[in-house]
């Protein structure tokens, strides 16, 4: 599957999704630390091509560096769960949240991607080509998970995969969970952080009913990109308001009053969508209720 074109964002969009927070480093190559081991593997699709930018020049093929997070214990099937980082991001910003989720019994998967990432130039617009690295990549860790001497095989249930993205990662997430131009099927649930909803190539939205989660900071300019995608998605759908939450704040490593409630909510929705856990919808909503003010919740079910 490969995203044709391009689409322009606003300057001030642009800027907006420029937005970076300094976070330390995932760790080494391969790593345990408390139950969670840390692989680090690269996948490169040479069915496209990467464009140039500031830092990198142009290439035939995608490289996607990618970290994956495993829960220790026995070898049995998990959910997965993709993780789109946002513009001039990096999967090693995320590192509580991915730990968080590891921890909770999910196998997670976050590329590097190859042109909007910290290292790779922040070239806004190749954002068109990321669902189908999304896609490539999952394609990947599934045919390492069934490989006889991969460190996944048997630990990846495929029939239940999730995908969560933020901001420009939002909008990747948008187009590869309800676009026609790289909708892929096998994502059973969505979680998008502070995401925006653009336009891509190829058509026009069509929303079907894969459960959703937004969670979006109200400090956040970018807030009514939120606000106005929630009643264009179709039940059920979640909507988590973060009072005085920043764009990324909430979500990325640098510390921010909502990190615990967010790694609470966002691992009760895994739970409630990919694992099948009916109490877990009762826990989004007690632990909304519970936060003192600091969020509130829309849903439809």
């Amino acid at each position: 599957m490969r995203v044709r074109g391009a689409t322009r964002l606003s300057a001030a969009l642009a800027l907006a999704l420029a937005v970076t927070v300094a976070a330390p480093a995932m760790g080494a190559a391969t790593g345990t630390d408390g139950g969670v081991t840390v692989l680090h593997e690269t996948f490169v699709d040479e069915s496209r091509p990467s464009p140039a930018s500031d830092l990198l020049p142009a290439e035939t093929t995608r490289t996607l560096e990618t970290t994956i997070a495993v829960p220790d214990g026995p070898r049995r099937p998990r959910p997965l769960v993709l993780l789109a980082h946002g513009a001039s991001g990096s999967p090693n910003k995320f590192t509580q949240l991915i730990d968080a989720w590891a921890r909770a019994g999910f196998v997670v998967v976050a590329p590097l991607f190859p042109r909007t990432s910290d290292t790779g130039g922040n070239l806004v617009g190749d954002f068109v080509e990321q669902p189908a690295d999304l896609s490539f990549v999952l394609d990947e860790v599934l045919r390492m998970s069934r490989a006889r001497r991969s460190p996944l095989r048997g630990r990846i249930d495929p029939e239940h995969v999730g995908l969560a993205g933020l901001s420009l990662g939002g909008l990747t997430t948008y187009g590869t969970v309800f676009h026609p131009c790289c909708r892929d099927e096998r994502i059973d649930a969505a979680i998008l952080m502070s995401a925006v909803l653009g336009s891509f190539p190829g058509g026009e939205y069509e929303f079907h009913s894969v459960p959703t989660m937004l969670v979006h900071g109200d400090a956040d300019p970018l807030y009514p990109q939120s606000t106005d995608a929630y009643p264009r998605l179709v039940a059920p759908k979640w909507f988590v308001t973060i009072h005085g939450g920043t764009h990324a704040g909430p979500f990325e490593d640098a510390p921010e009053a909502s990190d615990e409630l967010v790694r609470e909510i966002t691992t009760d929705f895994w739970d409630r969508y990919l694992k099948g856990d009916r109490a877990a919808a009762r826990a989004i909503v007690r632990a909304v209720e519970d936060s003192n003010g600091l969020a509130t919740l829309q849903r439809e079910l």
